[in-house]
Order: structure tokens, then sequence, then C-alpha cells
């Protein structure tokens, strides 16, 4: 994920706090979560290169507050980065690179490899699937295509690793039957 792309996106539309930038992307970004070691450090260097401004708000009895915001060179930068030429898809997933190596496991291990990431993956959708009110309700038709894509892509893995499940104990019983 192009986390300075991020950052640079959410400070367009208004200044904030790093932590409001993480509160959003729990809420837009589908869950992902975001730690504070990525958020400061990346505003740091935004800073230091004049992408954005901090202002301290001070504040009783509280920490003070850091409030972002984009300037005009961030703005700029920001413009750059969405309409950069478009990267090739990465399609390399961590599973696959897992499945690579299944042959060295037991025709029971990979079963169980195969059912705990569909698992897995049923979870992510059924997370996201209670969020479908609150994406119709509050994002824009971006980040609700954001959200269709997330979905479909999601469902789309969770039938293609059934399907090779499903295939690979078919031929388990036929060579059991022979």
């Amino acid at each position: 994920m192009d986390f300075e792309l991020l950052t640079l996106g959410f400070l367009n539309s208004s200044a904030k706090t790093g932590y409001r930038m993480q509160e959003i992307a729990g809420k837009m970004m589908l869950n992902f979560n975001i730690s504070m070691n990525q958020v400061y450090p990346t505003l740091r260097k935004f800073e230091e290169k004049g992408f954005v401004k901090k202002e301290i708000v001070v504040q009783t009895g509280r920490p003070n507050k850091n409030v972002y915001a984009i300037t005009e060179t961030g703005r700029d930068y920001f413009l750059q980065r969405i309409t950069a030429p478009h990267e090739p898809f990465d399609y390399v997933l961590d599973f696959l690179v897992r499945v690579l190596f299944f042959r060295f496991l037991s025709k029971e291990q990979v079963f169980k490899e195969f059912e705990e990431e569909i698992n897995s993956l049923q979870e992510q959708i059924d997370n996201l699937e209670t969020m479908e009110g609150r994406v119709t309700e509050k994002a824009d038709e971006y980040g609700e295509f954001c959200y269709r894509t997330a979905l479909h892509s999601l469902r789309t893995l969770r039938d293609c690793y059934t399907n090779e499940l499903n295939r690979k104990k078919e031929k388990s019983a036929k060579n059991l039957n022979k």
C-alpha cells in the first residue's frame, strides 16, 4: 500500500492529527490498520520536505495536539502521485508463495492450509459485509468503488481456493478408490 499517498490524500481534504488519520484509515480503508509507527515518521519526513506543516494546539489538562496540514508543495506532489504512470498489479500473494511449497506437506496438511486460508478470507468478507451500510451512507462514489472492489477480490480468491481444494479432494478420493 502506498502509505505516503494515503497520508497526503487524508490531509488534502483538511488538516488532521496523526491519530485522526489512523482512525479514518480504520474506517475508510476497510478496517486496514495503520500504526502510529507509520504515521508520524511519514509526517516528519513530509514536514522536512515542506509537504506538510505542523501546528501545535495547546490543550489544558491534556497533552498538546499536533495538527498537520498539506502545503501547496505537498498538494502539487500529491497530484503528481495520483496521476503518475500506473504500476503493474502485484499478484504475488503470501498464500500463493506458501502454496509453491505445499509439495513438502501431506495431503491432509495441504487441505488444512487451504481450509484455513478460505476461512480467513471468509472472515474478512464477513467483516466487510458488516460495513456495507456505513460505506453506503458515508463514502463517496470512489470509496464505494474501493469497497466493492475489495469485497469482489476477496470473494474471488475464496472461490478460487475453494475450487482448488475441492479439486484436490476429488482427486485424492479417486486415487483411494483405485
